[in-house]
């Protein structure tokens, strides 16, 4: 009597797949070449630099000579410092004024700027995008002249109504203004234009439903606009917080790099330039910085993602 031998289907498509894996790559390799740049790109530019300065977050190096393993020396150290509680106080303030003002602003103008009544609509939709086309850092210079001192422009305006001068820039607590200023004036247009845009693709045949059930502009607006805007409403929230805990160029460009009187200006890109370029050149405490801030970062955004996706996405 013959043995008869069973295979396994699953383990001959597995084989024959592996074996199959060298000669798909010989038969479309031009293909695969054609894409090939990306990943090059990628791999030289984003991920050899990642993992480059994750080993560096574990060391100790001044940008001279071999650097030295130190283990998580450098995140204890961060944990300790009394400038990471400083810039997290900080930044926890920013959060707290300019997230609300990223969120409400926009939408407001947005409203506004999609009226159809509207005279020079147009005309207001450039002006209102002109701060995204232009540098944050020219900007900020032109911001350094109008918060200046005692004969700095604002002071000056009010000095003729009697009024100041304010130390917009040299005392503690005042710092904060010019850079909400700043920060809301750089960003307004981009984040208007996001609910212009979204505003307009709203179908006006639900509008006109709700106003055929008798409701008026204000239940219109509370009960349909609101709820089918909120995914924007998300984007704005998700990226007003990460755009606050990544503030640089405004408080770099209006105090000329400094951290402001009483460290008022200090926020983590700025602290984490100044550990690697400024105080002492430690790249190790830079680079630890910056991931403790990714890793806050993609926290946040996730917990804000699951608090603002609707009951359908879930």
């Amino acid at each position: 009597m013959e043995n008869i031998q069973l295979t396994n289907p699953a383990r001959t498509r597995s084989s024959t797949n592996t074996q199959s894996r060298p000669r798909g790559l010989l038969k479309y390799w031009r293909e695969y070449l054609c894409i090939s740049p990306f990943f090059i790109l990628f791999v030289i530019f984003f991920a050899y630099p990642i993992g480059w300065s994750l080993v560096l977050s574990f060391q100790s190096w001044d940008g001279i000579g071999e650097p030295r393993w130190v283990g998580v020396e450098n995140y204890q150290f961060l944990l300790s410092d009394p400038l990471t509680f400083k810039v997290i106080s900080n930044t926890i303030f920013l959060l707290l004024v300019l997230v609300p003002l990223g969120l409400l602003l926009p939408f407001l103008l947005g409203v506004v700027l999609n009226l159809q009544f509207l005279k020079f609509r147009g005309l207001f939709r450039t002006i209102l995008f002109m701060p995204v086309v232009t540098s944050l850092v020219v900007i900020g210079i032109v911001f350094r002249f109008i918060f200046g001192g005692e004969y700095g422009w604002l002071n000056s305006a009010l000095a003729v109504t009697g009024v100041g001068p304010f130390p917009w820039t040299t005392e503690a607590g005042w710092a904060y203004i010019p850079i909400i200023v700043l920060s809301v004036w750089g960003g307004l247009g981009y984040y208007t234009l996001i609910v212009l845009g979204g505003l307009q693709s709203l179908d006006a045949e639900i509008f006109e439903a709700a106003r055929v059930d008798g409701a008026n502009e204000l239940q219109i607006f509370f009960s349909v606009t609101l709820p089918l805007m909120r995914p924007v409403m998300a984007f704005l929230l998700i990226s007003t917080t990460i755009g606050v805990m990544r503030l640089f160029s405004e408080p770099y460009s209006l105090y000329q790099g400094g951290r402001g009187p009483d460290d008022n200006a200090l926020t983590p890109a700025l602290q984490i330039y100044r550990s690697a370029f400024s105080a002492g050149k430690r790249y190790g405490d830079a680079a630890a910085l910056g991931f403790l801030l990714s890793l806050v970062i993609i926290v946040v955004s996730i917990i804000q993602y699951r608090l603002t996706r609707s009951k359908d996405d879930s």
